[in-house]
Parts: structure tokens; sequence; C-alpha cells
């Protein structure tokens, strides 16, 4: 097996020089570090992971943790943080759960970016606190090293609200959750509240949804059951506006005629739904590529920017 010495020999450099630009320190020269690569491809020489880690205190790793793999969003979002992590030669390690604590605590990976309400603060904020950095996409968290960036779903669902109840198209309103405990969730409901009540309507009905599209069909057999049915029923996401709608037109309804309903996430299938389904879109990729940039200027100790929340637009659609 070759080492570190056979490539340097090969190359005609210094161990130390050799190893440099195995560990793309940037103080190489570019035709030298090419020299070096060379050699080290030509003895078929991989540095060993432990041993560069312990020398670089650095594993080349950006953990992302999430609490599920199912459903669009994640998937986006996932895909614009590799894009970016891979062009700057970062690995990508995604897991959730329990799994996510120990890649925290042992440190396994060099900055975390966080989509789990589930990862205890109290539990990472002393890794926070002895160098490891850290983005939060569903909470605001704040401590030495800890960062957030968040979607704006309050003010946007706040817009959309405003332009449904000025257009006196609807007389009653309705508001299908996610989980209880859910960031989107809970701020996507307090737009809708407080669009609401800056319009004088100070009743509205409420339905205990999970984001699924299971869940969302659910609700819309339980809602059918009900005596009261509002005229419009804003959705807290896309697939919990999926379900819900599929419930009702099977039972009959029309829809925007008999109920009218709006989402968010510009989830692909809103847009050929039948009837397609008004919503609020974000650019996940772009969220994720952003996020990843950020992130890698903090590790490299550069200026970074995530004081801007990212772009949401709406999608008018024929569902109200």
């Amino acid at each position: 097996m070759s080492t570190i010495k056979d490539v340097a020999l090969k190359a005609g450099v210094s161990i130390s020089t050799a190893s440099y630009a195995l560990n793309d320190v940037p103080n190489v020269h570019p035709k030298t570090k090419e020299r070096i690569l060379k050699a080290a491809q030509d003895l078929n020489y991989s540095p060993h992971f432990s041993a560069r880690h312990l020398k670089t205190k650095k594993t080349g790793n950006i953990g992302v943790f999430i609490y599920g793999f199912s459903g669009p969003v994640f998937s986006d979002i996932l895909e614009g943080i590799r894009q970016t992590l891979q062009s700057f030669k970062y690995n990508i390690v995604v897991s959730s759960g329990k799994a996510s604590e120990s890649f925290i605590r042992e440190k396994q990976v060099d900055g975390a970016i966080i989509f789990d309400a589930n990862l205890r603060t109290d539990l990472i904020r002393p890794i926070a606190d002895k160098g490891m950095p850290m983005i939060f996409l569903d909470r605001e968290d704040t401590g030495t090293n800890m960062y957030q960036h968040t979607i704006d779903n309050e003010g946007l669902v706040y817009r959309l609200m405003s332009e449904i109840i000025d257009s006196k198209k609807y007389q009653t309103y309705g508001f299908l959750s996610g989980p209880d405990d859910s960031y989107n969730a809970i701020k996507r409901y307090a737009g809708f509240v407080k669009a609401l009540n800056d319009h004088g309507i100070n009743d509205h009905q409420f339905y205990q949804g999970d984001f699924t599209i299971e869940g969302g069909h659910q609700v819309g057999q339980t809602f059918i059951a009900q005596k009261i049915k509002p005229d419009f029923v804003y959705c807290a996401n896309d697939e919990s506006a999926i379900g819900f709608s599929q419930a009702l037109k099977a039972e009959g309804y029309r829809l925007p005629e008999d109920i009218a309903i709006a989402g968010f996430d510009n989830f692909f299938m809103t847009n050929y739904m039948n009837p397609s389904i008004t919503t609020i879109g974000i650019d996940h990729i772009k969220w994720g590529q952003q996020v990843a940039t950020a992130m890698i200027d903090i590790l490299r100790g550069f200026p970074h920017d995530l004081k801007e929340t990212p772009v949401g637009k709406i999608y008018w659609r024929a569902s109200c």
C-alpha cells in the first residue's frame, strides 16, 4: 500500500508539501499541487480518513439533519445543499433521529444544517459553543455559532389571506394545520389569524392535520360530516390541501364553487390537480444552495449572508 512518503518522493516534494496539497491547504502552488495529485493517482494513494481527521481536526463533512425523508420539500432542499457542497468538495451527511445527535456529539461533521425541531437545543448548544457552526431552518435559536435562515411563513400567509379577504369572495374561513409542534405550522397559523383580525374577522374553524396527503384526506372526511363548513379553508401545506380536496371531491363537492382552498410549498402536483391549487411557493433548491454557501463561508471564515429570508411568491390558480 502506498504512503504519503511515496507520493512525496514521486512528486519530488517534501512530505509536508504533499500533505498540504492532499488536504487542499491553499498555500501550495497550483502546478506543484497538480503534480502531487497526479502522483497520488498514479500510486492509487488514498489518505486514511482517521489520520487526516486527527491532523486537521476537520472531517470534510457537513451534516444535514431532518426529521423525516417524506415529502417534496426535503428532497429539493437536500438537492440544493448537495449541489453546492459537492462543488466545494465537501461531503453531505444526511440523518434523522438519534443518529443525528451522535453525528453532532461525536463531531463527525464540521457543521450542521438542522431542519429537525426534535434535536434539542440543550444537547447541541454545548457543541456549538465549542466551535461547530449550526444553521437552523425550522426554529429561531440564538447563541454562539448558531444561525437561522427561515421562511417568512407568517408574512407570506398574511399577504395571501389579506388578498383573499379583500376580494370579498368568501364570508367564513377555516385553517387546516400541520403538527401542533411544527414551527412552520405555528407561524403560518399566526399569519392567517393576524390577517383575519386585521380585517375585523374574529371567528374561524380550526382543523388539526399532519402535513401529509393522508392526513389532509382524513380531515376532509371529518369536515364533510360537520354542519358548519367555511367558504374558504387555508391548508398549511400543499400535501394537506391535495388530500383535503380529494376527500371533498369524492363526496361531490365542487371547488371553488362550494369550498375554496389554498396551500403552501408550490408542490408540483398542485398545478396538475383539478382544479389547480393556489399556493405560496419557495424555490427550495435555491434555498438549499443559499444555506450551504453560507455554511461554507462560515467554515472558511468569510462573510456570510443569512439576513435575507428565502423569497416567496403567491401562485394564483383555480382553487380560489
